[in-house]
């Protein structure tokens, strides 16, 4: 069942494909999630991003490109407030949002943001009564 979990992903432009599959894969691994249950989420902004379609070629998951306002949405459900992305985005984290947003209206946020200096992944779990 692919969609159980949701990783969210922010990027500097240009990022690498290693970076990314570094990040997902320890943040999968922290929380012992089988990737083939989970698919990547980053903002529809970053669709023409090399390194994000690659690193999802790499994990054998489904990226999906979302809009900022679903992600303004559920800013509020975020456990991470940048302000500097805040200023840049209106929402406190990309990541967090993002990974919301992916696992659908009743999420819950499983892990917070984990940032390197080129990424920032966030991962959440689809509500349970989502799962009929």
């Amino acid at each position: 069942m692919n969609g159980l979990y949701a990783f969210g992903l922010g990027a500097r432009r240009g990022v690498a494909a290693k970076d990314i599959v570094e990040l997902v894969r320890r943040v999968a691994q922290t929380h012992r999630v089988d990737l083939r249950e989970a698919k990547l989420c980053a903002l529809e902004s970053k669709a023409e991003e090399a390194g994000l379609h690659e690193a999802a070629r790499q994990l054998g998951v489904e990226l999906v490109f979302l809009p900022l306002a679903a992600l303004r949405a559920r800013k509020a459900t975020a456990a991470t407030h940048s302000p500097r992305v805040q200023a840049l985005f209106g929402v406190g984290s990309v990541a967090e949002a993002a990974a919301l947003v992916g696992a659908g209206a009743n999420s819950r946020l499983v892990a917070p943001r984990v940032t390197t200096p080129v990424a920032a992944c966030a991962l959440a779990k689809r509500g349970d009564e989502e799962n009929s």
